[in-house]
């Protein structure tokens, strides 16, 4: 199968999923639509929804940059490939769902907690995805070119975000800042050691 084909498809929903995340934000209904003193209030209202936003923004736009990462280790694509990707898809176009549960009821722990267990289980399908090219469609120039721990690095945000979900439950905005922080962790992918870096001393 096309690889490239997969990954159109995958930017798609990446696209896709980036959109809908800010359809959460309406244009709020003043009583008096002159006050300037009533937007100011309903705006700051939003900041809650603002912020659970940016946050899902920063870590689909690390998935994205890893899953381009991940993809350009593989020499070719088959069906398992095809579906483990399907189901990283999938989770990932669930975020907006958390996302805008944790804007609104931002002051409750367990719309913040599942925002972070929703996170962890796309950090594990993603890790599934990972593995899988490793173990049997990565190139050869690439075989030795990665961390050869790097599979067992990437559980660091599984257990981050599944921290941030129980952090939560004793301080909201501690849960709030651990899942801003995580995605800093794998914000750029690891640097391929190929031969040809090895020999410029790279």
């Amino acid at each position: 199968m096309e690889l490239d084909r997969i990954a159109a498809f995958s930017d798609a929903i990446f696209g896709i999923v980036i959109t809908i995340l800010v359809l959460q934000f309406a244009v709020p209904v003043l009583h008096h639509p002159q006050s300037i003193s009533e937007l100011a209030n309903a705006l700051i209202s939003l900041l809650p929804k603002l912020a659970s936003w940016f946050i899902s923004i920063v870590i689909i736009c690390k998935f994205w940059i890893n899953h381009y990462y991940i993809f350009k280790l593989a020499r070719k694509a088959n069906f398992a490939l095809v579906w483990i990707n399907c189901f990283f898809l999938m989770s990932q176009s669930f975020i907006p769902f958390p996302t805008a549960l944790m804007g609104e009821y931002y002051q409750n722990p367990l719309a913040v907690s599942l925002f972070g267990v929703v996170m962890a289980w796309n950090t594990v399908m993603y890790i599934l995805l990972h593995e899988y090219i490793n173990r049997n469609l990565i190139k050869s120039e690439f075989k030795n070119a990665q961390d050869p721990h790097i599979i067992k690095k990437s559980f660091i945000g599984v257990f981050s975000y599944l921290l941030g979900a129980g952090v939560a439950w004793i301080n909201i905005y501690a849960g709030f800042i651990i899942f801003l922080l995580t995605p800093l962790l794998f914000i750029v992918p690891p640097k391929l050691r190929t031969e040809e870096n090895e020999e410029q001393g790279v």
